[in-house]
């Protein structure tokens, strides 16, 4: 009896639990053995998994420290040339913009060589935010990473926070308009503009904890990967709870992001471009400011006038008599004030 419920177990194991596909092997793949990394490729790609394979180590290492993770035992790096075998190759459905993939349960990252690799998403740069999600998902096992925590480590570690991106997040410090970031901690937008601005916000704020003391990012991710709560995980760490992180980083950020690009000197176009912005932002809001400020002073003045009014009508009195075609006849006069009655 023990013997046949377990079987009966293992055989329901089986059908929930998705089959481990192998990666590809044989039939005009290739492979490059980097260790912890297992480079998978047709011969159109050598020389990009050359590349990578060259600067895994650096990578590696550099995750390790920022992040005090260990990479896994082995990743398999995937390179497909076209999308239907970059569709193909993996075990999910990837959206079609999508320029690489990761499966953190599977220890494997799938990318995409031959799109239009433009701006900030160069194919070496997909592969260190794919590995980044491979390295938190598999020390966090089947506890939830916070949405910003594990996008924005991605992008910040990548280097993919791009002038684009800063504009992005001046505009919504500007207007009011940046996300809260318990909105984007157990789900994320699926309107692409909100979207986008939730991966510039998550990135930053991802920067601003590691800025806050050192070994900070470390200790909140060993908390939450150890079960701890995230205002738990945030406070031991930088000794300040999420709201009040959350209102620091903004406090400081349209500041910093409309003139850190000059400061920095990423680009002269855009950190003029950004100061234009920046100082157009500031006269809309003055501008809306003295617009209210107007109202407030005619609103006061109106104010004065109705208890000028209605001084004047505990004193003034008027009478109107009705006259032949339709004319009235208005009479006003005092009843007479004290000495030490003032009119206002």
């Amino acid at each position: 009896m023990r013997r046949t419920l377990l079987l009966l177990l293992l055989a329901l194991s089986l059908l929930v639990t998705p089959a481990l596909a192998a990666p590809p092997e044989g039939d005009g793949w290739m492979r490059l053995d980097a260790a912890p990394l297992q480079l998978h490729y047709r011969a159109q790609d050598a020389g990009i998994a050359a590349a990578l394979a060259e600067q895994a180590p650096h990578v590696l290492t550099a995750l390790e420290a920022r992040t005090g993770l260990r990479p896994p035992r082995v990743v398999d790096v995937v390179l497909t040339p076209t999308w239907t075998e970059f569709a193909a190759a993996q075990p999910g459905d990837p959206p079609s913009w999508a320029a690489g993939t990761a499966y953190a349960g599977r220890s494997e990252v799938y990318l995409r060589t031959r799109m239009p690799h433009l701006g900030a998403d160069p194919i070496d740069k997909v592969f260190v935010h794919e590995l980044v999600h491979v390295v938190l998902g598999r020390a966090f096992g089947d506890r939830e990473i916070p949405r910003w925590l594990d996008e924005g480590a991605a992008k910040l570690f990548a280097g993919e926070l791009s002038p684009e991106d800063h504009a992005t997040l001046v505009r919504a410090a500007v207007g009011a308009g940046l996300l809260p970031l318990s909105s984007i901690t157990g789900t994320w937008p699926r309107n692409p503009a909100k979207a986008r601005l939730a991966y510039a916000q998550s990135t930053d704020f991802v920067a601003f904890i590691e800025d806050q003391r050192e070994g900070a990012l470390q200790r909140v991710i060993a908390e939450l990967a150890s079960g701890a709560e995230l205002d738990d995980a945030l406070t031991r760490a930088t000794g300040r709870s999420l709201p009040d992180l959350e209102d620091d980083w903004r406090g400081q950020m349209t500041f910093w992001h409309a003139w850190m690009p000059i400061i920095g000197g990423s680009g002269v176009t855009w950190g003029l471009g950004a100061a234009i912005f920046f100082v157009a932002a500031w006269r809309r809001r003055r501008q809306f400011h003295d617009k209210v400020d107007a109202m407030a002073e005619r609103e006061e003045e109106q104010r004065r006038r109705q208890e000028l009014m209605a001084t004047l009508l505990g004193v003034w009195h008027q009478d109107s008599t009705p006259l032949p075609g339709g004319y009235h006849q208005t009479v006003v006069y005092s009843e007479g004030r004290s000495d030490d009655e003032t009119l206002h």
